[in-house]
C-alpha cells in the first residue's frame, strides 16, 4: 500500500474515490431511513427497491454514451466534470430536504446515479493507467477497501445523524409522513455540500497520465466488436468474470431492500442506525477481504480466491435465513453483524480478482467501454433482483422467503462461476489460475 501511495497524486486520487462513495451513499441512506421510519412490510420493501432501481437505471440506459465518452475522453477530465455535477446536485438535494419535498429529493437519486455512471468507468480504468498493469490487483484491492471505508463511514455518520434529527422531530410532535421527516434532514444536506466542495479541490490535484484514447469519431463504444454486449456473452474470458460480479451486486441489492423489513419483523430491530450498522458490517468485511486479496496478489491476479468467495457468500446467506428464531441470542444485532462481516470478506475474494482480471483483459483504448459494458450487465442483474423483490412484496411473501431465494440463487449460480474459474487455466493454456500480469 505504501508503494501505491508514494505515486505523485495517488493520495488525492484515492481520497476522491472515498469522497465520491460517501456522497453517493449519504443521500441514499437518508431516503432509506426515512422510508424505514414511516412505513412497514411490503410497502417499505417496494419503496427501498425503487430507490435502488433509480440508482441502477443510468448504468443500463446510458451504456452507449458512457462507453463512447469513456473511451474518447481523458479520465481526469471525466472525474472533474463528475465532481462539479455532484456539487450542483447536492445543492438541489439540500434545498428539497429543507422544503420537505420527499419525492423531488427521491428523484434526485436518479441524477446522482447519472453522475456516478459516468464517474465509475473513469475511476476504474484510470487505476490501470495511473499505476500500470503490474499493480492492477494491488490498486484494485486498495480502491475496493477505500470505497468500502467510504460506505462504512457514510453509513455510520448519516445514520447516526438521521437518528439524532429524527428523535428531535419526534420529541416535538408525532411523525406521520415522509415530508415531515425529510424537512428535518437539511443539516445532512449541508454535510453533502461540504464533502462535494472538498472533492472538487482534490480532483484537480490528480495528475494526468498519458493514455491511449479512441480516435474513431463515430465510435459508439459498445457497437465495436471488442466492446459489443453480444461479444461479452460469447467470450468466457469476459463473460464469466462479469457473471460473478453481477451475482455479487444482485445479491447485495436484494439484501439492502429486504433486510430492514426482515430485521424489523423477525428480530424486533427498529432503530435505523442499528439496521445500517449491521449492513455496514459487511463493509468492514469487504475492506478486510480487499486487504487479504492485496496481500495474496502481489504480481498476479489470484483467481484461486474466487471459489472461496463464492463458498463464503453462500454459507453466509444460508446462515442468515436461519437467524429468524425464538432463541434471543440469535436475534441479537451482533450476530447479524458477524454474518454480514463474513459475507463481506467473501465478497471481496470474489469481486477484487474479477475486476482486476477484466481490466487486464481489455486494451487500454477500449478499457472505459469494457467497464461500461461490465456495469451494464451488473446493473441488469441488480434490476432483475429488485424486480423479484418487488414481486415478492406485492405477493405478500415474508422477507424471510426472499432471503432464502437469494441463498438458493447464490449457491447455484456461484457454483457454476467457481467451476468455470477453476477451469480458467485451460482457457489460457496456463498451469495455474494465478495469471501473471507482468
Amino acid at each position: 500500500m505504501k508503494a501505491l501511495l508514494s505515486y505523485s497524486g495517488a493520495k488525492a486520487f484515492y481520497i476522491v474515490i472515498f469522497l465520491n462513495a460517501v456522497i453517493d451513499l449519504g443521500h441514499k441512506i437518508t431516503l432509506q431511513n426515512t422510508v424505514f421510519k414511516v412505513h412497514d412490510g411490503g410497502y417499505q420493501i417496494i419503496l427501498i427497491a425503487i430507490i435502488n432501481a433509480l440508482i441502477l437505471l443510468p448504468y443500463i440506459t446510458l451504456v452507449v454514451p458512457i462507453g463512447r465518452i469513456a473511451n474518447s475522453t481523458p479520465k481526469p477530465t471525466m472525474m472533474k466534470l463528475a465532481a462539479w455535477a455532484s456539487l450542483s446536485l447536492t445543492f438541489m438535494i439540500t434545498l428539497f430536504y429543507f422544503l420537505g419535498w420527499f419525492w423531488p429529493a427521491m428523484a434526485m437519486t436518479l441524477l446522482m446515479a447519472v453522475q456516478s455512471a459516468f464517474y465509475s468507468p473513469a475511476k476504474l480504468s484510470y487505476l490501470k493507467i495511473f499505476f500500470g498493469k503490474n499493480r492492477l490487483a494491488e490498486s484494485n484491492g486498495l480502491a475496493q477497501a477505500i470505497v468500502i471505508a467510504g460506505i462504512l463511514l457514510g453509513t455510520v455518520i448519516f445514520s447516526v445523524g438521521f437518528e439524532y434529527l429524527y428523535q428531535l422531530l419526534q420529541s416535538a410532535s408525532a411523525v406521520g409522513n415522509k415530508n415531515a421527516v425529510t424537512s428535518t434532514m437539511w443539516p445532512l444536506g449541508l454535510g453533502l455540500i461540504a464533502l462535494a466542495v472538498f472533492q472538487i479541490y482534490l480532483v484537480y490535484r490528480i495528475p494526468e497520465k498519458p493514455e491511449v484514447l479512441s480516435q474513431t469519431k463515430n465510435d459508439l463504444g459498445l457497437q465495436t466488436p471488442r466492446l459489443s454486449i453480444f461479444y461479452l456473452l460469447k467470450d468466457n474470458r469476459l463473460f464469466i468474470p462479469v457473471l460473478g460480479l453481477s451475482l455479487f451486486w444482485a445479491v447485495g441489492q436484494g439484501m439492502l431492500a429486504a433486510f430492514p423489513a426482515f430485521a424489523k419483523a423477525h428480530a424486533g430491530i427498529t432503530n435505523a442506525a442499528v439496521i445500517q450498522a449491521i449492513l455496514a458490517s459487511s463493509a468492514v468485511g469487504l475492506a478486510i477481504g480487499a486487504f487479504l486479496v492485496t496481500r495474496f496478489s502481489r504480481d498476479t491476479i489470484n483467481l484461486k480466491l474466487v471459489p472461496l468467495g463464492v463458498i463464503g457468500l453462500s454459507a453466509g446467506l444460508w446462515t442468515l435465513t436461519f437467524l429468524s428464531t425464538p432463541i434471543a441470542f440469535l436475534n441479537m444485532p451482533i450476530v447479524f453483524a458477524g454474518v454480514y462481516c463474513v459475507m463481506g470478506i467473501s465478497s471481496s475474494l470474489l469481486v477484487v480478482p474479477l475486476n482486476a482480471y477484466i481490466q487486464w483483459q481489455a486494451a487500454e483504448h477500449t478499457l472505459g467501454g469494457v467497464i461500461a459494458a461490465s456495469n451494464f450487465f451488473q446493473n441488469i442483474a441488480m434490476l432483475l433482483m429488485l424486480g423479484l423483490t418487488i414481486a415478492f412484496a406485492l405477493a405478500n411473501f415474508d422477507s424471510e422467503r426472499l432471503l432464502q431465494m437469494m441463498a438458493v440463487l447464490t449457491t447455484l449460480v456461484g457454483s457454476v462461476i467457481a467451476f468455470a474459474v477453476v477451469k480458467f487455466n485451460r482457457i489460457h493454456g496456463a498451469d495455474s489460475a494465478e495469471l501473471p500480469i507482468t
